[in-house]
This record gives structure tokens, C-alpha cells and sequence, in this order.
């Protein structure tokens, strides 16, 4: 049952983690905010780069979870193990995958640009831009190994500061380097991704200072991980990193296929896309909550205590992001003319983004229930469900629908409800049958 203690426990779990995710993208729409006065073209670069690196940090982003659950769940076992092991697991595991990551990213950024762009000056703009995010891949590995330490052993709040600081950092780098003050030199663009870069270190760096100041006696860094241990960071993680790169990947795909159908309908379903995505922060860190709660309870040997962990986290999801999402669906015009200048833009937005507005909140479940099963163990199926109908489904779909039989967004939008709708259904089921409650590691 839903009671007042309750949503406070999984409040305190899920706030700060929110705040700290809100921060993340901060981060993103900083760099892009503070080259625009270079112009169109660096702009163009710089969004472009920042999703070409997310793509990437998706071999990094799985050790989140998996340190998450390894550490809640031994927590709630009293496991004589020090605690610090998977910790030292996902630190290992973003070593060994940053680096070959790295090494790709920097090799295949022309590649990338050569891809997506025509346009030389992009390509000039965006290539070391996007090569200097690829060098701090090891650190945005650290610093995600330490997400899933933080929020596993139920202390977000420092997780959060941190996360904060770098953003406060990554401004004032961002203020300094691109048209060069207090002596240092005008970088324009590259600055920006030179201070993107600088933060994730120095992120790194707090973290890994203050994990030795408490925990070195625990063994942090000292504590070297069994072969078991590894094999669950990875196991754990890998389901959640195909399952981030391919959605990525999908959105690309999907903003493809919607500029086929034209430029109002792509700026319309941008907007309704970048709205969606702030509103899955709350989602997703009602997640992580859930997935930490989940963990520590499976862990104290109770499976029915922790499923109610999950469906009470579930049931907060539905209810806050339904009502946070109300005044988009009763009043979309005045929130899509906040967005949109183009008068048919707004136009052929307005029924699509109700009836998608209008669900977000039962969406919010896919995110919930999925993070969840992702750091219990059973992630393989959700990122079967997750890939499968995004790219055999939803996106051939969209597809026919749109350039092919010519139909326009509101159409769309139903194919994104059914999609939404089955993707739903699919992850609730594999949580309500539990079988991720008799899985050991």
C-alpha cells in the first residue's frame, strides 16, 4: 500500500537523484546555449557532437545499475564482503570499456560528421569537439560507477552535489574558454567540449577523494573484485548499454523518418521529444529509487516485500508524472507557442501532443519497472522488449504511416501510443509474473 511513509522513503531516494540527472542535461544545453553567439554552424556542430557522444557513453552507462544493484542487495544481506567491491567492479569495468571506447570514438568522429553533415564547417567545428568528449569517456565511466555507489548504499544527496558542482564548473569553463577571458585563449567551440571534459575530471577526481577519505578502510581501490564479481558488473550491465545505444540510435531514426514528412512536423515532434524526455527524469529516477529499495529488500530475503517496493514506486510514478503533465494536455497551446514560433507548427502539434502528453504517466512505468529489473538481474528481457519493438515495431511503423502512405503527425502519434502502450504492458508483465525475484547473484 501506497502510504505517506512510504512516498517519503522513496522520495528522499528519488529527488536528489532527479536533480542530479536534470543536472546532466544541463550540462549538454549549457554548451549548446554558450556557442550560439558563434553562430548556426557551431551550434549545428555542437548538437551534434553531444548526441554522437551519447551514443558512445551507452558502453559506459550500464555500470550504473549493475554497481547499484550488486551493493543495495549485499547491503540488505549483511554480506561480510566489503562493500566496496562492485564499486571496484564498475570502476574496472569502465576502465576496460572506456578505453577501447575511446579509442573508437576519436578514430570514427570524421566518420560520423561525414555521415550526418554536408556541410565543411560543421565538420571543422564538430569533429575535435566531439573528439575531446570522446577523451573524457573513462571519466564519465567513473563518474557513473559512482551513481550506482551512491544511490546503492541510499546517500543520492552526494551523488547529487557532485553532479551539481561539475555543472557550476562546466559554466564557468564554458565562460572563460570559448571567447577567452583572464588570460586564457579564445577556443570558440572546442572550448566548450575542453570544459565539458575538465568537469567529468574533476568530478571524477571529488568522487574518488571522498569514497577514499570513508571508505578506504572498507575496501575501496584496495578490494580487488573476484572474476564472479566482474562477470555480474557486466552481465548486469551490458543488457542496459545495448539497450541505451540502440534507443539513441532509434531516435535518430525516428527523426529521420518525421523531416521525410516535413519540417513543421519535425519541429513539432522535437518539441514534444525534448518534453517527454524531461518528464522521463522524474521516471527514471523514480527508478533508480525502486531499483535501490528492490535490491536491499530482495536482499533481506523478503521477494514480497520487494515487489510491493516496486509496484508502490510504479504507482508514485503514475500519479506525480500524470499530474505534472495535466496543464500540458488542458493548455497545450500556450506551452507549445512557448516552444514553437512557426503558427502551423503549433498548429498540427496541438492533438498530437495531448494525446501523448495525456499518457506520460503511464509510460512512466517502462522506466520505473525497467530500471529496476535491470539492477535485480533480469535485464536481457527488458532489452529484448526495449530494442524489438522499438526497431521491428514502432520505427517501420512510423515509416509506413508517415512517408510512405503520406499520413501526417496526428497519425504518428497513435503509432506512438501503441508502441508506448505495448512497450508498457510487456515490462509491467515480466515484473508482475516475478521471476526476477529468484534470481541470484
Amino acid at each position: 500500500m501506497l502510504t505517506k511513509q512510504r512516498i517519503v522513503t522513496i522520495s528522499k531516494l528519488a529527488f536528489p537523484v532527479s536533480i542530479a540527472l536534470s543536472s546532466n542535461m544541463v550540462m549538454s544545453l549549457i554548451d549548446l546555449a554558450m556557442v550560439r553567439s558563434l553562430g548556426s554552424q557551431a551550434t549545428a556542430a555542437v548538437g551534434l557532437a553531444s548526441f554522437g557522444n551519447t551514443i558512445l557513453l551507452a558502453f559506459v552507462g550500464g555500470i550504473a545499475p549493475a554497481v547499484q544493484g550488486l551493493v543495495a542487495r549485499r547491503r540488505g544481506q549483511r554480506s561480510s564482503e566489503p562493500n566496496c567491491v562492485p564499486l571496484n567492479g564498475g570502476l574496472l569495468a569502465a576502465l576496460i570499456a572506456g578505453i577501447p571506447v575511446t579509442a573508437l570514438g576519436y578514430w570514427l568522429a570524421p566518420t560520423f560528421f561525414s555521415l550526418i553533415s554536408s556541410d565543411p564547417n560543421i565538420t571543422r567545428i564538430g569533429i575535435p569537439f566531439l573528439r575531446i568528449l570522446y577523451m573524457a569517456t573513462i571519466a564519465a565511466g567513473v563518474n557513473i560507477a559512482f551513481k550506482g555507489y551512491w544511490t546503492g548504499i541510499e546517500r543520492p544527496n552526494v551523488y547529487m552535489s557532485i553532479v551539481v558542482f561539475m555543472s557550476v564548473l562546466n559554466f564557468s569553463g564554458n565562460f572563460v574558454l570559448i571567447t577567452g577571458r583572464f588570460g586564457f585563449p579564445a577556443l570558440g567551440a572546442t572550448g566548450a567540449a575542453v570544459s565539458t571534459a575538465v568537469s567529468l575530471y574533476v568530478g571524477a577526481i571529488i568522487n574518488v577523494a571522498l569514497a577514499w577519505l570513508r571508505f578506504r578502510k572498507d575496501g575501496f581501490l584496495s578490494a580487488i573484485p573476484a572474476k564472479s564479481v566482474m562477470v555480474r558488473v557486466f552481465s548486469l550491465g551490458m543488457p542496459a548499454a545495448a539497450q541505451e545505444f540502440f534507443r539513441s540510435a532509434g531516435y535518430i531514426v525516428f527523426y529521420w523518418i518525421i523531416g521525410k514528412v516535413g519540417t513543421a512536423e519535425l519541429a513539432a515532434t522535437n518539441v514534444q521529444i525534448q518534453v517527454a524526455i524531461v518528464l522521463s527524469i522524474l521516471a527514471m529516477s523514480i527508478g533508480s529509487a525502486s531499483a535501490t529499495l528492490v535490491s536491499r529488500t530482495i536482499g533481506e530475503g523478503d521477494p514480497a516485500g520487494a515487489a510491493a517496493w516496486g509496484w508502490d514506486s510504479g504507482k508514485l510514478g503514475v500519479i506525480v508524472i500524470s499530474l505534472l503533465a495535466l496543464p500540458l494536455v488542458v493548455f497545450p497551446r500556450f506551452f507549445l507557442s512557448m516552444l514553437l514560433s512557426d503558427p502551423r507548427a503549433i498548429s498540427i502539434a496541438v492533438r498530437p501532443w495531448q494525446l501523448v502528453m495525456a499518457l506520460t504517466g503511464l509510460g512512466s512505468l517502462i522506466f520505473i519497472f525497467a530500471y529496476t529489473l535491470v539492477s535485480v538481474g533480469d535485464g536481457l528481457r527488458v532489452a529484448i522488449i526495449s530494442i524489438g519493438t522499438q526497431w521491428l515495431v514502432f520505427l517501420p511503423a512510423v515509416w509506413v504511416v508517415g512517408p510512405y502512405l503520406h499520413y501526417g503527425l496526428l497519425q504518428i502519434a497513435f503509432v506512438q501510443l501503441l508502441y508506448g502502450a505495448a512497450s508498457t504492458v510487456l515490462i509491467t508483465t515480466i515484473w508482475a509474473r516475478g521471476r526476477w525475484q529468484k534470481l541470484a547473484f
